[in-house]
């Protein structure tokens, strides 16, 4: 109940003084001009020493070196914010001296620029109503989440801030207050939400020391300014402690960030924490790299903060992304693409910079310099991004489908999926680069690696095979290394290497010996590599159709054994959905009929009995077959194999055999212990039911003795029966008789070795042996 109350006070106290706050600032700006005159005391006049970017002196001219004569009718000695800040500031009227005139300005407040409304009143009202939109979601959907209240909290803060900014650049005292608060609470609670979050799903990774530091700081610096406003010794070097102090915290946020990545990069978490890492950087970078450290080390600003402050913007479009996505973004693409642009652009920046320096008569300062570099830079590489985004998108608009490369590459490897053998496969390669790059002639031929000639399917000059032979010899070249050829002219690349031959391509210039651009090269490397691919996967079938052809050895009568495993997991495959539609379909249906007629004989009382006898008579037939499907299912597929083990299923099969048959089965597996793969389970339950059957169908025995057992680490079946045995010499007769040739493929595909060892009225014994994978 306390925890409720409590939710409920801090989600009433906040928006209620976040509302204060904001109607207050608002009110501020409004209501009070922004005059941006810096004043300092020479000889009892007060000479304006510099003027605010985007304020009312800005907007009327008012030129450095004047002299404010009077504020609101009193001298300006005695008005409060040359008194305490050396500013002039919240005067509606004032009198300056300029070239030895004074000039008289009245209505201040309504003289307001456009850049005054975009800056501190239009852009920081966006700014709120978008932290106030992602507050109230996030109240919605985690109300009861503490990484989401500090989130909330955040966000309010730092759009709390940006306003009051607009309301300390007037220096009002309750502005300025609420301005350094919150403004060095951004970092606290940016880490603060942080930790909550990442703490809820288990990941710590720094101390929360670092918040509490961070609040007590902000804290105690607010304290001072209070102290400072209130006593009238305002001072400069008070704004440069809280700027580093904020830099400070953001730099040491920054780096905590990362330390979290460079941790968790591997973790499913990584791009949550590379979107928090960009966010941020993004957001503050400028403000804190363009603003706040060049005014801690220069005293002068790259740009004005106006300016850099519009990226805050980015930050809560950063979590709205991330809360609302579905699919986020492949950042490390985007940021790689970036990293390379910046790359690249370095060097016509600073060709640009030099040029403009040199050409512009303009006395220029290094910081200018620097602002240029950056601004060009920025400009080019976002050029470029944009560059890439427009090709994509009207690529198919600009360009014919004859000059399509890309589109040439998927209707080639279309076509190439039809072809069946690598002469048609060839010759689909040369029509298609005949009609894509516009060229004469193109030539694809062989050459023998042991006897060098040359196998061609057309007629081609062999001086002109020889020199294309020697450029590739000459230079390594490798497949798709596309290769310029100077007697015949043209170009050559290597299609393909295998043991007994190497395949070139030689394609001529286009027409007036026009060579080509980087683009129809890179198109003939993509043509040669996936050439390459469809030859060798051609060139592999056709080796598997010869090795099938050949495949059975006279001596050994053997299949390899990849090729037993593949049959016989295609039959396997064949058995169960045999007897899965036996089971669903024939069977359901015999127990549907089955039912149907034991109804209608026990409901026909005054039936006559030889009809009815007939009718019982087949119901049993009936259920004789319904007994018959439910065992060919079995076989087809057996029940709980892999859930029973090995070894009951085994006692459950040879129990079904002894029903049926009139021998005895002794089964003894007291010493196997091995865990069996699914393969070797299978192939064993497999080769035991064929081998009972050949004793039901052909041994005549009485006895019949299985042995299942682990030596060395083999496993061991032993099959015997005292039967008729049978003539080992007539070896035809033991492979196509009696089942005893699938059962030897079964054991070769399995990695196993069989051995029979019978004579006529001898019984029969066989023993398999299988071997661990890879001895």
């Amino acid at each position: 109940m306390g925890t409720t109350n409590s939710s409920r006070i801090k989600y009433f106290f906040i928006p209620l003084v976040f509302l204060v706050f904001t109607v207050y600032l608002i009110s501020t700006v409004l209501w009070t001009p922004f005059v941006g005159i810096e004043v300092t005391e020479e000889d009892g006049e007060y000479q304006v020493s510099d003027v605010a970017n985007y304020s009312w002196a800005q907007y009327e001219g008012i030129p450095i070196g004047s002299t404010v004569v009077s504020i609101e009718g009193q001298s300006p000695s005695s008005y409060s914010t040359v008194e305490w800040y050396s500013t002039v500031e919240k005067a509606d009227e004032l009198v300056i001296k300029i070239n030895g005139e004074e000039q008289q300005y009245s209505n201040i407040e309504e003289e307001v620029s456009l850049e005054q409304w975009l800056f501190y009143i239009i852009f920081p009202s966006l700014f709120i109503l978008v932290a106030v939109t992602l507050s109230i979601f996030i109240l919605i959907h985690k109300r009861e989440d503490k990484a989401g209240f500090y989130l909330i909290v955040f966000f309010l803060t730092v759009s709390v801030c940006y306003l009051a900014g607009s309301g300390a650049t007037r220096y009002v005292p309750l502005a300025m207050l609420i301005n350094t608060y919150t403004f060095l609470m951004v970092p606290a609670l940016l880490l603060q939400f942080i930790y909550t979050y990442f703490k809820e799903i288990g990941l710590t990774w720094f101390s929360r020391k670092f918040v509490s530091w961070n609040y007590r700081t902000a804290e105690l610096l607010t304290l001072i300014e209070f102290v400072l406003i209130v006593t009238k010794s305002y001072a400069t070097w008070y704004l440069m402690l809280t700027e580093f102090v904020f830099s400070f915290f953001m730099c040491l946020t920054a780096l905590l960030i990362i330390i979290g990545y460079v941790r968790y990069r591997k973790t499913t978490h990584a791009p949550i924490l590379k979107y928090l890492v960009a966010g941020v950087f993004i957001a503050f970078l400028p403000y804190t790299f363009l603003n706040l450290l060049p005014t801690l080390l220069w005293q002068d600003e790259l740009l004005p903060a106006e300016f850099t402050l519009l990226t805050l913007i980015i930050l809560p479009l950063t979590f709205i992304y991330l809360i609302t996505a579905e699919r986020l973004f492949d950042i490390d693409f985007i940021v790689g693409r970036l990293r390379y642009y910046a790359y690249v652009s370095i060097i016509p920046t600073i060709i640009m910079v030099v040029f403009t320096a040199f050409f512009m008569n303009h006395d220029w300062k290094l910081l200018e310099l620097l602002i240029l570099f950056l601004g060009a830079w920025a400009i080019i590489i976002l050029f470029l991004y944009v560059k890439e985004v427009f090709d994509f998108r009207i690529r198919r608009n600009l360009f014919t489908e004859k000059y399509n490369f890309q589109q040439s590459i998927q209707r080639l490897i279309h076509e190439m999926k039809k072809e069946k053998h690598p002469i048609g496969l060839l010759a689909r390669v040369r029509k298609e680069l005949v009609q894509v790059l516009g060229v004469k002639t193109v030539h694809i031929f062989s050459q023998c690696n042991n006897s060098k000639t040359f196998c061609t399917y057309f007629d081609i000059p062999l001086r002109l095979m020889e020199e294309a032979q020697e450029v590739i010899k000459k230079n390594n070249g490798d497949v798709g290394e596309v290769m310029k050829m100077d007697k015949h002219g043209g170009y050559v690349v290597v299609v393909g290497y295998t043991m007994s031959k190497t395949t070139y391509l030689y394609c001529s210039e286009k027409p007036n010996r026009i060579a080509f651009n980087l683009d129809e090269k890179a198109y003939l490397q993509n043509v040669t590599y996936n050439t390459n691919i469809a030859l060798e996967n051609l060139l592999l079938i056709e080796d598997l159709f010869q090795e099938l052809k050949h495949v059975k050895n006279d001596s050994s009568q053997r299949y390899p054994a990849w090729l037993s495993r593949l049959l016989f997991s295609l039959s396997e495959h064949q058995r169960q959905q045999i007897a899965i539609d036996l089971h669903d379909s024939v069977l359901q249906e015999q127990l549907y009929l089955f039912r149907q007629m034991d109804d209608f004989i026990n409901q026909k009382s005054d039936m006559e009995e030889d009809t009815k006898d007939k009718l019982i008579h087949f119901r049993e037939q009936m259920l004789d077959n319904i007994h018959l499907i439910r065992e060919t299912c079995n076989e087809l597929r057996p029940p709980f194999l892999e859930e029973m083990g090995l070894v009951a299923s085994l006692e459950n099969l040879i129990q079904q055999y002894q029903l049926r048959s009139n021998f005895t089965v002794e089964f003894n597996a007291d010493t196997f212990y091995s865990d069996v793969s699914s393969e070797h389970l299978l192939g064993i339950y497999r080769i035991v039911q064929e081998l009972l059957t050949n004793a039901m169908k052909h041994s005549e025995a009485d006895v019949v003795e299985l042995l299942l057992t682990n030596t060395h680490g083999h496993i061991v079946l032993s099959y015997k029966d005292n039967g008729i045995g049978m003539d080992i010499k007539k070896e035809m007769d033991i492979y196509n008789h009696m089942g005893l040739s699938g059962i030897e493929q079964r054991v070769n595909g399995l990695n196993g070795s069989m051995t029979i060892t019978t004579e006529p009225n001898e019984g029969f014994l066989m023993e398999v042996i299988f071997y661990p994978e890879g001895e």
